[in-house]
């Protein structure tokens, strides 16, 4: 059995059916009750749902579980790797979708698109004469992260005009290398496309917001744990935030009394960004024709298969 924490593209759905029975349930991380633990041979999840140690001890006969997407921060791969579970996942389906809506949201803010949207609906076209925007062109934008998203995102910035400088660790960059606090002080927008791990967690916190330039605006298309929460509020009621736009949240789905969320310099995006018309589809088959590999005992696609970080 074939168990989906949530719904997937239809074509990956019809190809999961090929290697067995497909059951989609209510309530992840709860298992239905009637579901019979020794009948589960695979989980597949966009993202819904922890998957653990304690899941893995839970399912006797499981033998791959596949996130239909790239980051794996809900899934404990030491732990599968323990317990023998093959991991399957879609690593650079996304890149330019991602990028793309990382560029939306650095253009939205910086024209408060969403709220001149609103005004005109509302019947307040003369708001045109308090509005200010900024303009983009010879700013500084700061990537944290330089895989290929945050690659494609620098790129899109020089095609802006901006000057870009990047953090990352690695030597050879497509961009000048800066130290993190370096970047920090200088970008007037930053752009964070890092994984989520123990040392991204609150990579951007109370200190790198005070080093922050006045106005300056920050995007998170990683995931909603890279950014300090309470700090995050903080800078924002301080006024020293220019903006902060994000697709991605902690936790998610967000409480509706978030003072972060519901704040007038915030644009909020509900984890969307890599779910376009060509990309979702992707996202979806490529986990799922790993999963139909292993357990049917086939070969699957090397890019597909998840072998640690080293």
């Amino acid at each position: 059995m074939i168990v989906l924490l949530e719904t997937v593209h239809p074509d990956a759905h019809e190809l999961l059916g090929t290697a067995g029975e497909v059951r989609l349930v209510r309530d992840p991380p709860v298992l239905d009750d009637d579901l019979d633990p020794d009948a589960v041979q695979a989980l597949v999840t966009r993202g819904r749902g922890r998957v653990t140690a304690d899941t893995f001890a839970l399912l006797p006969r499981l033998q791959v579980v596949a996130r239909c997407g790239a980051g794996l921060d809900n899934i404990d791969t030491d732990a599968a790797a323990a317990a023998g579970v093959a991991v399957a996942h879609a690593p650079g389906c996304t890149t330019d979708a991602v990028a793309e809506h990382a560029l939306l949201l650095m253009l939205a803010l910086a024209r408060q698109v969403v709220a001149l949207d609103a005004a005109v609906k509302r019947g307040h076209w003369s708001d045109r004469e308090a509005y200010e925007g900024v303009e983009l062109r010879g700013r500084r934008m700061g990537v944290i992260g330089l895989g290929a998203i945050g690659t494609r995102i620098g790129e899109l910035g020089e095609m802006l005009g901006m000057d870009v400088v990047c953090h990352t660790r690695s030597r050879e960059t497509a961009f000048p290398r800066l130290e993190l606090a370096e970047l920090v002080q200088t970008s007037d927008v930053i752009q964070l496309c890092v994984p989520l791990t123990p040392g991204t967690t609150g990579l951007i916190g109370v200190e790198q917001f005070a080093q922050m330039k006045p106005g300056a605006m920050l995007i998170n298309t990683a995931r909603g744990a890279v950014v300090d929460h309470g700090a995050l509020t903080g800078a924002l009621e301080a006024g020293s935030l220019g903006g902060y736009a994000a697709d991605v949240w902690e936790p998610e789905p967000p409480t509706a009394d978030d003072r972060a969320l519901i704040h007038p310099r915030t644009l909020i995006t509900p984890h969307v960004a890599g779910l376009t018309d060509v990309t979702y589809r992707e996202i979806c088959v490529r986990p799922a024709a790993a999963v139909v590999a292993v357990l049917t005992g086939a070969r699957p696609d090397d890019r597909s298969i998840y072998r640690g970080m080293g």
